[in-house]
């Protein structure tokens, strides 16, 4: 045992660490079977009291895997072809229509997105020059360049483009605060990302693919706004009249008492007619101007109730009458906001809409119908961006004094303080509207010129949706939007029944290679369970101390090295056995058996590891989870083979001078 002395210290050593790094895991569970017990009331409370202290055991815990927790599986694809056509410049119809059919044929084909575009116009002219579109200083790229120094600009563009999609996903994630997600590319535009343990799927939904787009902009003209929207009317009711007139000449006359529909009136069916008083978006907690009622009697806009004339703009939207300060364009029920949209993309309709103007929805409802249905603000503000969100250097959560409700502050950089001063110092008693991801989050009025470049967006509905706006701003703005095309949600259920599934095979197949390992071998079968059992114990510390997460093909990989740890001893003790035979005494026996089968068990475990790190470095997800079990439980099974049980066994003969059974 003298000999042993560093074997002893190395085994202690090495089981203390896999102690230390699994009592969070430890107290993880005791946590969980604590608040299981308490009602939903008590369970509140001490999640609150104990927010940081609970928040650490978890993170610090081993992490299990989706399959096993549940969460969310989410692909994301980088709109490629949005990103090229912001680098274009000198855009015209040749241009737009080679992007939308590039777009079209890079989906059907599974090509890249470049390759396809160039391929495109090469087709349609083939000495088209791409430097007609494309310049860069930076990357220099100039009218002269050639076709294939732009086409290396486009791949690294869209090549930066996705790496630094995934680092702000990442940064999205990790502000979030899920524990041991997984995000990894997958082809050219492409991310894959797994979220255990999510519970709120819509909510992640919108973080992920926000491209944080923060914009200041001045708002359009009420006066002209509501002169458009009657000419918009006027225009739709002339051309339904158009229509009716048309269809009496072919003897076409309606007959309601057939049961035809007529058109109800919009003041019947007008969402904003049942809804709750609105939010004006300012952030100063008053509003200087009232808003009228927008379906008074003598509302300008409001549609004759005698007239029997389809109009379809009035079926969609409620426009609003001039109110000063207020360019609300019309309000709008959920279900018709993407109807009414590719109403007004019309270019008829666009031809009658204030030139610089453009349309955005409010992000949150200003109240619901009587049926519950959400309503939102149709809002006009100009084209032209007064202030990005690339001068946005710190955002935070805050809460209004007098309401207490939830709103962000930001703070610009030099430039944009600079900027935002010269804003609000021309536009003093106006509105400006706060947009985020195309959508107008508050639109409070310029009471005074504001210097030190701060500003804040109010309106919102929850402490939880500020902090989402932050993490956004925070994380910074995607190159380019991101789509959701796959979004796969593991219930909680699914995961428990996995764990169960999972707790269910390794027991058996460790008491399996135990009472294996007993009968054949006896006393030193014995040893050799001792030893896997220590085994486990290793495999799920480095687990945990290298912050790995276990999965379902983790476990799979665990039940796997349960038989594979016994190869070793198996091969020790046959060879021991078979030098006994020779005649030499137990303690030459032991110390032959292990010195000669050293190489054998070496080189079997060095190739399956190396099989191990092959898979963890080519494959994705659960190959990558059944990989790291694997490499874990090989370097642990060496361990206790070669080390552990040869303490045992050398403790057995020199110190106890047992006789130690073979089988």
């Amino acid at each position: 045992m003298k000999n042993n002395g560093f074997k002893i210290v190395l085994t202690v050593f090495f089981v203390g660490l896999c102690g230390y790094y699994l009592y969070p895991t430890v107290q993880s569970i005791m946590l969980n079977q604590r608040l299981s017990s308490m009602s939903e009331e008590e369970r509140v409370e001490y999640e609150q009291e104990n927010f940081t202290q609970i928040r650490e055991i978890r993170q610090e815990a081993l992490g299990l895997g989706l399959d096993l927790l549940g969460g969310m599986h989410v692909t994301l694809e980088i709109r490629v072809p949005d990103l090229i056509g912001q680098l274009a410049i000198n855009k015209d119809d040749r241009f737009e229509d080679v992007l939308q059919t590039a777009a079209d044929r890079s989906l059907e084909e599974d090509e890249p997105f470049v390759d396809v575009f160039v391929d495109e116009f090469q087709e349609r002219d083939a000495n088209v020059r791409l430097s007609r579109y494309f310049r860069n200083e930076q990357a220099d790229i100039t009218r002269r360049s050639e076709n294939s120094e732009v086409i290396s600009y486009l791949n690294s563009q869209v090549e930066e483009a996705v790496e630094r999609a995934m680092e702000i996903v990442r940064n999205r994630v990790d502000r979030y605060g899920v524990s041991e997600p997984s995000i990894q590319r997958q082809g050219e535009r492409r991310i894959v990302v797994e979220l255990p343990g999510v519970d709120n799927p819509e909510r992640v939904r919108d973080l992920l693919r926000g491209t944080a787009r923060l914009e200041f902009r001045l708002m359009a003209d009420p006066q002209r706004l509501t002169e458009s929207a009657q000419e918009i009317i006027d225009y739709f009711e002339a051309e339904a009249q158009d229509v009716e007139v048309d269809s009496l000449e072919e003897g076409d006359t309606p007959d309601v008492a057939e049961g035809e529909l007529q058109d109800e009136p919009i003041a019947e069916r007008d969402p904003a007619t049942d809804t709750t008083e609105t939010d004006d978006g300012a952030d100063d907690g008053a509003d200087p101007l009232e808003q009228d009622d927008p379906l008074a009697e003598d509302d300008p806009l409001a549609e004759d109730e005698g007239s029997d004339v389809e109009n379809p703009f009035l079926q969609l939207m409620q426009p609003l009458p001039y109110q000063q300060q207020r360019p609300i364009f019309a309000h709008v029920i959920e279900p018709d906001t993407s109807a009414a949209m590719d109403l007004l993309r019309q270019d008829e309709v666009q031809s009658l809409m204030p030139s610089g103007v453009e349309l955005m929805f409010g992000a949150n409802p200003i109240g619901q119908t009587e049926d519950g249905v959400d309503v939102y603000e149709l809002i006009a503000v100009r084209d032209q961006v007064e202030l990005a969100g690339e001068a946005i250097t710190d955002a935070s959560v805050e809460f209004d004094q007098f309401t207490n409700e939830a709103k962000v502050l930001m703070v610009m950089n030099s430039d944009g303080a600079r900027t935002w001063a010269r804003v609000t110092g021309a536009n003093v008693g106006e509105p400006v509207a706060v947009a985020l991801d195309g959508e107008i989050y508050s639109y409070p009025t310029v009471q005074q010129r504001i210097l030190g470049g701060r500003s804040e967006i109010s309106g919102l509905e929850s402490r939880q949706e500020a902090e989402d706006i932050v993490t956004v701003l925070q994380s910074g703005a995607l190159p380019a939007p991101l789509d959701i095309v796959g979004d796969r949600t593991v219930g909680p259920s699914l995961g428990e029944a996995s764990i169960r599934a999972g707790f269910i095979s390794v027991v058996s197949g460790l008491l399996l290679v135990v009472l294996f390992m007993i009968m054949y071998y006896r006393t030193a079968g014995i040893v050799a369970d001792v030893a896997l059992l220590l085994n486990l114990i290793l495999i799920m510390g480095i687990l945990a101390g290298f912050g790995a997460t276990l999965t379902l093909p983790g476990i799979a990989g665990i039940v796997l090295t349960i038989g594979m740890a016994v190869d070793a001893n198996v091969l020790i003790f046959d060879r021991i056995r078979e030098e006994q035979n020779t005649g030499k005494t137990l303690k030459a026996s032991i110390d032959a058996g292990y010195d000669r089968s050293l190489s054998a068990i070496l080189d079997a475990n060095i190739t399956t590891f190396f099989v191990g790190v092959i898979l963890y470095s080519f494959g994705v997800g659960p190959i990558q989870g059944f990989a790291v079990t694997l490499m874990a439980g090989i370097l642990s099974s060496l361990f206790t083979a070669i080390i552990v049980t040869r303490i045992i066994f050398d403790y057995m003969v020199d110190e106890r001078s047992m006789r130690v059974s073979y089988g």
